[in-house]
């Protein structure tokens, strides 16, 4: 190590936690989860405890693995919860976990939503629970700023004071989860084949946020004992900022055309982005995917809870939201990052949104879709217009709305319907070929052309 580097303390690891009825860990989101006995995954949870930013803390980590860690692939993808609740990374990410054989773990890290919503769900079971005071998950919940008839300047200039109040909210964070990091190299008490041979941090949203500066002021700063990374490679996703550094393991950014301010703009949210100052140059450690067509989050396959949250926010004429697959992006990505982390691969160069010059207004091709980027069967075999970010209401901001083609529409563009899937299956082998979609999503995407009819 040189002399700007500090040996990272282990986290201390105790448990799985015993569960008993009216006993159970407290999850924060439960999407996805109703799946894990199909795929053979349980979960756990661990307290884990030390020093940060010079204060005692004790808070969990949850862990969802294969019951047979014989079928555990040697691969854990990280995550911290969001500031004021929720796993956007399991959500976007558990169908490829599960399927490859990934251990997931969600590090309680930011204070917020551990105290808040952690302990505050059940105040017996982490009566232990400890981190410095500040604000609470309550205090951040629905405060993102909301301006009507905004300019984008200030539309920046309150989302960038808003994001300061996470990193005052969060003082020991980035101590736990270096610490974190480096006990699980060792694996986890008492389970056997659980030692990580590669270890992923990944962040969507606020928690993308959290990656980022992980990697701008922390990687190279807390090492192994050995003066190793802590990380083998990092996917900040759906967040930004100023480009990020070169550092020496693997980071793919991914954004989504929902990030950029000109897309948000119409909404009264600020875009994470600011102009285009988050692209570089690709390295030997760094690409980043702009995803045309892909909104905050994913309504592709909603929970009966987005359904109800969602159920009163009005969309344009003739749309519903969108069925665009964030998750198959992600999950290929993922696959992409794991296989370079590992010098099997190097991926494809960046790939980028096409702007109007050096603004991030995004130019679109005839049917109003995005062009540039990473593609999909959405943009490249349309049958729809893809809105990214839907301007009509709250919380809609978030999720995207696609307007469908009608019949005459599909028959100017195809012919007909054979002509239609012939086209979707020369999309698809591209893709595939590129490493942007896995052939089980394929055979979903597949599956779904056969339904269609004009």
């Amino acid at each position: 190590m040189t002399t700007s580097q500090t040996l990272a303390p282990c986290a201390q690891i105790s448990g799985p936690i015993q569960e008993t009825e009216g006993n159970r860990a407290v999850v924060l989101e439960s999407y996805g989860t109703e799946r894990m006995p199909a795929y053979g995954y349980i979960q756990e949870e661990y307290f884990v405890s030390g020093i940060a930013a010079e204060a005692p803390y004790l808070t969990r980590i949850l862990v969802r693995r294969p019951e047979d860690m014989e079928k555990f692939n040697g691969r854990t993808l990280t995550e911290v919860s969001h500031i004021w609740g929720g796993t956007s990374v399991w959500r976007a990410f558990n169908r490829a976990l599960m399927r490859e054989g990934y251990m997931w773990i969600e590090i309680d890290s930011q204070a917020p939503s551990a105290l808040d919503l952690i302990q505050g769900g059940d105040p017996e079971r982490y009566r232990d629970m400890e981190f410095t005071a500040g604000e609470l998950a309550s205090d951040f919940a629905g405060s993102i700023p909301f301006t009507e008839n905004p300019t984008p300047e200030i539309l920046a200039e309150q989302y960038d004071a808003f994001k300061e109040r996470w990193w005052r909210a969060t003082p020991q964070s980035f101590e736990i989860i270096a610490q974190v990091a480096h006990a699980l190299r060792g694996g986890l008490p008492g389970i056997r084949n659980s030692e990580v041979k590669t270890l992923l941090f990944a962040g969507i949203s606020q928690t993308g946020g959290v990656v980022r500066r992980f990697v701008e002021k922390h990687h190279a700063a807390m090492r192994r004992a050995d003066g190793g990374p802590l990380f083998d490679g990092y996917l900040p996703g759906a967040s930004g900022g100023e480009a990020l550094p070169d550092i020496d393991v693997p980071v793919i950014e991914v954004l989504g055309e929902a990030e950029f301010q000109s897309v948000r703009w119409d909404c009264g949210v600020s875009g994470q982005v600011r102009g285009l100052s988050h692209r570089r140059a690709d390295s030997e450690t760094f690409r980043l995917y702009e995803i045309a067509g892909m909104a905050h989050r994913e309504t592709r396959h909603m929970s009966q809870k987005d359904v109800l949250r969602l159920k009163d926010c009005p969309l344009p004429p003739g749309a519903h939201w969108s069925t665009f697959p964030n998750s198959h992006i992600y999950g290929s990505v993922l696959g992409l990052l794991a296989e370079w982390a590992e010098g099997m691969l190097v991926p494809p160069p960046s790939l980028l949104l096409e702007t109007e010059g050096n603004t991030d207004t995004i130019l679109r091709d005839q049917w109003g879709n995005a062009r540039g980027g990473v593609r999909s069967t959405y943009t490249d075999a349309p049958t729809s217009t893809l809105v990214a970010a839907t301007p009509m209401g709250r919380p809609s901001w978030y999720h995207g709305n696609e307007t469908p083609f009608d019949g005459q529409q599909l028959q100017e563009i195809y012919g007909n319907a054979d002509s239609y899937r012939r086209v979707l299956a020369q999309v698809i082998d591209r893709l595939m070929l590129q490493g942007f979609l896995q052939r089980v999503d394929a055979e979903e995407l597949r599956l779904a052309a056969e339904e269609l009819r004009f």
